[in-house]
């Protein structure tokens, strides 16, 4: 039993110590960036790729946010969208019936005529993003207090959320999402989900 629970150990720690390595060999040491400001040095220079704007506005527009909170990526024209099993789930739960178990068996549309309506879920497509930094910094006057600070910048951010509504105002079909964060603006497209699609993986 001794030597069994020792050699358990021992495997044990050679599957944790492999999945370290490959955890390590495999992040994303590229970080975190807009679309607007690639690293296009250290691109070029470790993986010796030149991304042109043409091909990171492609990249921008194919990259979906799924109003559950997933993410995922067009692949047709037709607006067919591959995400993961998890992201599906709900989606796949609500067209199910009695004799259909997608959720378990999965669902496989042969044919565009053969799919089903996603009738609540919607994609976020972000269309383009504004450096509104020097409006937001610039509410906040000389002399105020974090405490005065903090909602003038608030108000700014407001204010310009206010006015891309008005100015983008589409058909209620269409509903614009704006997104703020530490001075950077960022306006997309929400639409609703006419074609969805849940890979298992």
């Amino acid at each position: 039993m001794s030597a069994l629970f020792s050699n358990s150990l021992k495997l044990v720690s050679v599957v944790i110590a492999c999945l370290i390595s490959v955890a390590t060999a495999t992040r994303a040491d590229e970080g975190m960036w807009l679309f607007s400001a690639p690293p296009l040095t250290q691109l070029k220079q470790k993986y010796q790729f030149e991304p042109t704007p043409q091909w990171l506005e492609h990249l921008q527009k194919a990259s979906v946010r799924f109003n559950s909170g997933g993410s995922g990526s067009f692949v047709s024209a037709n607006g067919l969208v591959i995400t993961n099993h998890h992201v599906g789930a709900d989606t796949l739960q609500k067209i199910s019936d009695e004799k259909h178990n997608y959720l378990r068996d999965g669902f496989y549309a042969s044919t565009q005529a053969d799919e089903i309506k996603s009738a609540d879920l919607e994609r976020n497509v972000l269309m383009s993003i504004e450096d509104v930094t020097a409006r937001v910094t610039g509410a906040v006057r000389s002399g105020m207090t974090p405490d005065q600070a903090s909602p003038a910048r608030g108000n700014a951010i407001a204010q310009i959320e206010t006015r891309h509504k008005i100015s983008r105002r589409e058909p209620a079909t269409r509903a614009t999402q704006q997104q703020s964060n530490d001075g950077r603006h960022a306006k997309g497209k929400s639409q609703a989900c006419s074609r969805s699609a849940a890979s298992h993986g």
